[in-house]
């Protein structure tokens, strides 16, 4: 319209081949105050011999690149403007520093370096930033004490290889904003006394960490008292002795591998202690921590302090070993707690062990589908151990191999309630399978076999501190920090009154399969509380047909569907559990041979019999610790098929004190106020 307005005042004729005419030549003029960023070369018979020469230049101004040729430079470079320095595309660009590769400084905000290799001096660093909004990507920074440190806000580390440092990969101290740290190899790091792949502290409120896709691997910390963080965010014990909380409010710690770490003294594969709202470690890979004389490792260790959701899945952690304590999986919420699809195994060695631990600090935890395999201690050794302040779920986990002097696959203890269901817990003729400390338990349609003791109700004050004991650390706290009364007198009158609730646990613990058709009930420890575990499933073998003629084939099914009193639980399949094993046997035809392990599926195991060897009676059994068994008529004519007849085979019968469980435990949970660094 405006064009229009000065058309018409004109007098000029404003024909349409005229306005489009002016459209252009407007535009043009708009154009003419955007002037591109300019491009300033750096090499041998470039036009700046050196890369500081090019940023000082003054005709080299915000927003523009600087372009660097194949070549060494023996320089420490000061980025004080906003400008990309990258290395020219396919160029083998070589930076040797006295201190520090490249120092941003605030003025530098909002730079990229990019595609860089940096030969740092023993005691120097790679890159250090000391402004906002800055981007590092696709650099090589090659020892030194540190490969990169960052203060400021909203960063991005990506693509990096960090290698020989003596000290620490990724350092940051952050301000505010998000910092992304992600696909970067951080590798070959040995030193003395702490050595840290990536480690953040804050020194204010960020709104994202994203920890994604690195892989952090061949750590050496071997003097004495010396360790190893892999990754650190916020610290359990800092230096005055007390928890330091990263103030982040979305923390993503993905798809990261941590692996070949060995120390002296701890390993840390993952320290996560903040005050996140939004909380997923999902999918890390961390393995062959190692550690040697009077060593702790906890493999992933999280204590989310935020009031929201905290999630830790489809993470793996295996090959584990230490003197002391050693963990796979630590997570402590404020908020929910959910651990679901992790895979713990191979943790050996150390005096106390523990697969996953999880605290729900103050309102609900579920542990789901996660499975734990093949631990190996001298002393103690437990599966799973899960806690709720509120309410407390248990669900279709495995739990295969936790053997120790005392042993215990799994530790529930919900304050309001706890629900144990559908998981498979397997032993080795002794300890414990479930320990339940709960006002309102309920354990249904698990398998728990090949222990000396099935299920024991736990009172807190048959073993380890008494209540009053376990309570101090409250009392003490708020006789130290009076001001702090209002808040932690609450939760000390709670845990006061749910500690006496639990010295009564009260478990209903129908409809479970113990691996035999009779359980002794001198494997049940009821406690001060009550323990019903009447009925019990049992073990039915079935063949279908149970006449078949040569050439053919009959399905064999074992189930547990049907309990001692003869309830049948078919249309609660899908809450039963899964995994490990029934095996198949047959004296005529084969089931693959003449014998085959498969696994249960929601409490059946499904195989076939085929009739290849001629007529006869077979006799079939199927084993799952107890033994069950029927015959199958194999004829080369038209018979009257027979019934089946079923047999039982017991069990042996055995018998543990789980007294020094408790201790164990307490002193895991302990290590989170252990100083460390």
């Amino acid at each position: 319209m405006l064009i229009y307005y000065w058309v018409d005042n004109m007098g000029i004729k404003a024909t349409p081949r005229f306005l489009m005419s002016l459209f252009l030549v407007m535009i043009l003029i708009l154009n003419l105050g955007s002037v591109s960023a300019a491009q300033w070369e750096v090499g041998v018979g470039q036009t700046y011999e050196n890369i500081q020469l090019a940023i000082d230049d003054a005709k080299t101004i915000d927003g523009d690149v600087i372009n660097v040729h194949s070549g060494i430079y023996s320089e420490d470079v000061r980025l004080n403007k906003k400008l990309t320095l990258q290395a020219n595309t396919g160029d083998d660009v070589r930076l040797q520093p006295v201190n520090t590769g490249f120092t941003v400084v605030s003025e530098g905000s909002g730079s990229t370096i990019d595609g860089f290799s940096i030969d740092n001096s023993p005691q120097g660093t790679g890159i250090n930033i000391s402004a906002d909004n800055c981007t590092l990507k696709n650099n090589q920074i090659n020892g030194g004490t540190t490969g990169i440190a960052v203060s400021g806000a909203n960063t991005s580390l990506t693509n990096n290889v960090i290698s020989g440092q003596s000290s620490t990969g990724i350092l940051g101290n952050l301000t505010g904003g998000f910092f992304t740290v992600t696909g970067n190899i951080i590798s070959n790091i040995t030193g003395t006394g702490t050595l840290a792949g990536i480690t953040v502290s804050t020194n204010g409120s960020l709104s994202l960490i994203n920890i994604k896709g690195n892989t952090i691997s061949h750590f050496n910390a071997m003097e004495a008292l010396s360790s190893v963080f892999a990754v650190q965010l916020g610290k359990s014990r800092d230096a005055s002795g007390n928890p330091e909380l990263a103030n982040v409010t979305d923390l993503i710690v993905t798809n990261n591998v941590i692996t070949d770490i060995t120390a002296t003294s701890a390993i840390m594969g993952m320290e996560l202690i903040t005050t996140s709202v939004n909380t997923l470690i999902s999918e890390n890979k961390i393995s062959q921590l190692k550690g040697i004389i009077n060593s702790s490792v906890y493999s992933l260790e999280a204590a989310i302090m935020g009031n929201g959701t905290v999630l830790v899945s489809k993470n793996q952690v295996s090959e584990i070993s230490a003197n002391e304590q050693a963990v796979g999986i630590l997570t402590v919420a404020l908020g929910d707690l959910i651990v679901e699809d992790n895979q713990v195994s191979s943790i050996n060695d150390a005096g106390a062990v523990v697969g996953i631990l999880g605290l729900g600090l103050m309102n609900n935890a579920t542990f789901e589908n996660n499975k734990v395999l093949n631990f190996n201690s001298p002393s103690i050794a437990a599966g799973i151990v899960g806690t709720a302040m509120a309410h407390l779920k248990m669900l279709y986990n495995t739990v295969i191999r936790v053997n120790g002097a005392n042993d215990v696959s799994m530790v529930s203890a919900g304050f309001n309630s706890t629900s144990i269901l559908g998981n498979n817990l397997e032993g080795d003729g002794n300890g414990n399978g479930i320990v339940v400390c709960s006002p309102n338990g309920t354990i249904n349609y698990n398998r728990i076999v090949n222990y000396e003791y099935f299920i024991q109700n736990f009172k807190f004050s048959s073993f380890g501190p008494d209540i009053d004991e376990m309570l101090k650390p409250i009392d003490d706290a708020i006789k130290k920090h009076p001001e702090l009364e209002p808040i932690l007198k609450p939760i000390r009158d709670d845990l006061n009154r749910l500690f006496h609730e639990l010295e009564n646990s009260k478990t209903s613990a129908i409809h479970n399969w113990y691996g035999t058709n009779l359980p002794d009930s001198n494997k049940f420890y009821v406690g001060n509380g009550t323990l019903n575990y009447n009925p019990w499933l049992v073990l039915t073998l079935t063949a279908h047909p149970s006449t078949i003629y040569t050439g053919q084939n009959s399905l064999l099914t074992a189930d547990v569907y049907t309990d001692v009193a003869g309830g049948d639980h078919r249309a609660d399949a899908a809450m039963f559990f899964s995994g490990p094993q029934v095996t198949f046997t047959t004296t005529i035809g084969n089931v693959g041979s003449k014998f085959v392990t498969v696994p249960w599926i929601k409490g059946l195991a499904n195989t076939i019999l085929r009739a290849d060897e001629g007529k006869g009676i077979a006799t079939v059994t199927a084993a799952d610790y107890e033994m069950v068994r029927i015959h199958v008529t194999i004829l080369d004519g038209s018979p009257t098929p027979p019934r089946a007849n079923a047999q039982s085979i017991g069990m042996q019968k055995t018998g543990i004190n789980i007294s020094g469980i408790v201790l164990a435990i307490l002193m895991i949970l302990g290590g989170l106020f252990k100083t460390r660094k």
